[in-house]
């Protein structure tokens, strides 16, 4: 069994810092202002806990992706056809714009961004050598 963590965007921790720090500039700045810094950095600790709390296993021929350690989706490696490297911002148990789509027969799709994408691809060439993975990836 292999556990990857997500990759975490530096600069997605950056743009929520500042867009929080912006917002509440003039409340911090104004009187009770430790106040409302406070409640910023008490809200940023559990978001920035979930983007820390994705990992995705692989345990035999079976992809888990876990969020919180309560969100769970399995994948067949097996039935995995091709690996291609996207930039979607919709909804993913990814951290990162740094993606990787997983395409499988059964019309399935995952969107996950593992932080050490290397080995992730040469654990999934070691379990199914027939899939394809694009160019820009390896």
């Amino acid at each position: 069994m292999k556990t990857y963590r997500t990759r975490i965007s530096v600069g997605l921790v950056a743009f929520i810092i500042v867009v929080l720090l912006v917002c509440c500039l003039p409340g911090i700045l104004g009187d009770g202002g430790w106040r409302l810094l406070i409640s910023v950095c008490v809200t940023c600790v559990p978001v920035f806990y979930l983007l820390y709390a994705i990992k995705y296993t692989i345990d035999g021929t079976t992809l888990r992706v876990t969020v919180l350690g309560i969100f769970n989706d399995e994948y067949d490696l097996t039935l995995l056809e091709s690996v291609v490297p996207t930039r979607t911002i919709l909804s993913a148990p990814a951290s990162s714009l740094k993606r990787i789509r997983l395409d499988f027969t059964d019309g399935q799709t995952a969107v996950i961004s593992p932080r050490n994408q290397e080995d992730f691809l040469a654990e999934l060439r070691k379990i199914n050598p027939k899939v394809k993975i694009d160019e820009t990836l390896l």
